[in-house]
């Protein structure tokens, strides 16, 4: 895995071996960060579910202000910060250490960006899309991604509105914002 664009871009990241984390992939990411282009910089992100951090990184090598990861296992957390000092980002990343959705619970500033890519089938994208709306914690203009399975909706809250659903093989996006 790798940093796709920007100042970091080709930098080789390090993931956890084994199935316990599910990377995006450099495809799927790439066309992501594609399809939010402008929206990127001098963003405040959010990456609630961080497994190796590449999507902060990456948001953070495109231009955003500042990243703050969630992660739940402590062998991710290693990884993230091995990628985050590969990065020398280590001035522009907060990384958590626990359940996201309790996390998400106890925030209280908005992020322009925020990015959900839960263990697939599990309701997590849900229970976390319940306490951002609830919490207000996403920005005026700001966007949701949330990354399921290729068979996998989402149910979005009242307060969000599904935007638009992406097909990248195994994997849907969906982008969603704050109603009206």
């Amino acid at each position: 895995m790798r940093i796709i664009a920007g100042t970091h871009r080709g930098r080789k990241l390090n993931t956890l071996p084994g199935d316990n984390t599910r990377p995006t992939l450099d495809s799927t990411r790439e066309a992501l960060f594609n399809i939010l282009s402008t929206r990127v910089r001098g963003a405040k992100v959010l990456d609630a579910f961080g497994g190796s951090g590449a999507i902060a990184l990456e948001a953070l090598s495109r231009g955003a202000e500042s990243a703050t990861v969630f992660e739940l296992a402590g062998d991710a957390c290693k990884i993230i910060r091995e990628n985050i000092a590969l990065c020398s980002a280590e001035d522009k990343v907060s990384l958590f250490q626990g359940d996201a959705i309790a996390l998400l619970g106890r925030q209280t500033g908005k992020f322009d960006l925020i990015f959900l890519d839960p263990p697939y089938r599990k309701g997590l994208a849900e229970a976390a899309l319940s306490v951002i709306a609830e919490r207000k914690l996403l920005g005026e203009d700001g966007l949701i991604v949330v990354e399921t399975g290729a068979d996998e909706g989402v149910n979005v809250p009242t307060g969000l509105t599904l935007t638009r659903s992406r097909k990248y093989g195994k994997t849907l996006l969906h982008f969603i914002e704050n109603d009206g």
